[in-house]
């Protein structure tokens, strides 16, 4: 019985053995955990364009109105009504303020009587020169008459009557005298009549306050009823031109010696005497706008460097019919120069830093390298560079987050745009 047992156990746990051994054996035989590194980032790369551009320096400067006009008062009076509406376009001789035109029609009547009465006393001066002067005729005929019976009969007329005689031709010739004085003083009165005629009739038509251009009015800085231009020439409102617009900007002395050499350079065959026209095309561009969308031309420059702050002043002016440019408002101005050939990349591919703007360039073994460049002008969305950069390299474009100078990548070309004009935005 013993022995039977004994010959038993070891057959009930052969199968549990077996299978720990397989365990075990397959446990050993498995292959270990091996780290993977991830597949280069996918990026999209181009190779800047080497084009014909137009240079461009771009400046900030300011608006101002063409024409503004303060009104005022030009006459005392007493405001009696206010002919527009606060903020709104007016014409050349638009009726702005009525004054109380009662106390000058006075004045010009009185000064309109004073000329009918100086001319009446032209006439009457007339007619007393007319019968002064007929009075020395008579005078002077009766001495030669009486000369003449003297002649013929010396003592026939006494020297007493002689002298009486020549006394009368004096005396006429004296009254005629008057008369001629009399004539050019109511000729005097006349023109002095005239002058207050004149300025009378200048201040009546002072007291119809008009707009001198076409513009928009401003608000009304006076109310009816009160008296205006009383010992100072009363400010009433004002009247801004909007169209066209002037554009002041600054430029530094370097670019003012540019700007001539260029300016020398296309006027060589001018005489050396003759003045520089200043005809030059710039461009502005408002505070809420792309690029530089309205045309203007370079009409004024200033004399004479301002040595407090090394910087020349110039003026152009802009169209302005929609009224859009407002006058006081800050502007960006793009003056364009010359022809140069330079390298445009995609904005989008310009990383920046502390050490300033850089590029990031796929290498032949597609590991990125970090190029730092320099930026100058912009042209239809994209940024003219230079530096350690030439059109056949490789610049990424799109994926700079996912690239690291020093690491892989993998590039996926992108096809070149359309080749634009090279005229700047």
């Amino acid at each position: 019985m013993n022995k039977q047992l004994q010959f038993c156990r070891p057959v009930r746990f052969a199968p549990l053995a077996m299978m720990l051994v397989s365990f075990l054996s397959g446990v050993g035989c498995q292959p270990a955990n091996v780290y993977q590194p991830p597949p280069p980032p996918p990026v999209t790369v181009a190779n800047p364009e080497l084009r014909t551009v137009v240079d461009t320096i771009e400046f900030t400067g300011t608006t101002e109105a063409v024409e503004m006009v303060d009104i005022r008062a030009r006459v005392e009076g007493f405001l009696l009504s206010i002919e527009f509406d606060e903020g709104t376009a007016v014409k050349e001789g638009k009726l702005l303020f009525q004054i109380d035109p009662r106390p000058f029609q006075a004045t010009l009547a009185q000064a309109d009587a004073s000329v009918k009465l100086a001319m009446a006393r032209l006439e009457s001066a007339k007619a007393e020169l007319a019968r002064a002067a007929a009075e020395v005729t008579n005078a002077e005929a009766q001495v030669r008459r009486v000369k003449n019976a003297i002649a013929i009969s010396p003592g026939s007329v006494t020297q007493e009557e002689l002298d009486l005689r020549n006394t009368a031709v004096l005396t006429a010739k004296a009254a005629e005298d008057a008369a001629q004085a009399a004539i050019a003083s109511a000729k005097a009165e006349i023109e002095a009549g005239k002058a207050l005629v004149q300025q009378a009739d200048l201040d009546l038509s002072y007291t119809r306050v008009r707009s001198p251009i076409d513009g928009r009015a401003g608000r009304k800085l006076v109310d009816v009823g009160n008296l205006v231009g009383a010992g100072e020439s009363t400010l009433l409102t004002n009247v801004i031109s909007y169209d066209p617009v002037y554009g002041f900007f600054t430029v530094s002395e370097t670019d003012l010696l540019k700007f001539n050499r260029q300016q020398i350079e296309r006027e060589a065959s001018s005489s050396s005497d003759e003045e520089m026209k200043l005809d030059r095309t710039i461009f502005l561009g408002l505070g809420d706008e792309e690029g530089f969308p309205h045309e203007g031309k370079a009409d004024y420059a200033d004399l004479a460097v301002d040595q407090s702050t090394g910087t020349f002043l110039i003026r152009g002016v802009f169209p302005n019919a929609k009224r859009l440019i407002p006058p006081g408002a800050f502007i960006r101005v793009q003056v364009p120069g010359d022809e140069i050939k330079v390298l445009l990349i995609d904005e989008r591919a310009i990383g920046r830093d502390q050490a300033g703007p850089y590029l990031l360039v796929v290498d032949p073994n597609n590991t990125v390298e970090r190029r730092t460049v320099q930026l100058s002008g912009k042209y239809h969305g994209m940024q003219a560079v230079s530096g350690p950069i030439d059109p056949e390299d490789r610049v990424i474009v799109n994926g700079l987050q996912r690239a690291r100078p020093g690491a892989k990548v993998a590039p996926q070309q992108r096809q070149p745009a359309a080749d634009p004009t090279g005229t700047a935005e």
